[in-house]
């Protein structure tokens, strides 16, 4: 789980370093339009949204397993009910 949420915060993290650099690909936050930087920046933003999903997979697997336990449980103490 933790590794699952450590995935999702790096993924923030780059996806904001990817903002900057294509901030810094504008001519807003540099001194004109690179299109190198721009590739550069959205090819990364993909890898780290990637990285977010990944994440976000692992924490949906990790709670749906820990309701299939409870259901589990649940399914037990009714066989258990209905015999005894």
């Amino acid at each position: 789980m933790i590794l699952h949420r450590a995935l999702q915060l790096f993924g923030i993290a780059a996806l904001l370093a990817c903002g900057h650099l294509a901030w810094q690909a504008s001519p807003w936050g540099g001194e004109g339009w690179s299109r190198p930087r721009l590739l550069y920046a959205m090819a990364g933003a993909v890898s780290a949204c990637a990285l977010i999903a990944i994440g976000g997979l692992g924490v949906t697997l990790r709670r749906q397993q820990r309701m299939m336990e409870q259901m589990r449980a649940l399914l037990e103490r009714l066989q258990d009910r209905g015999r005894g």
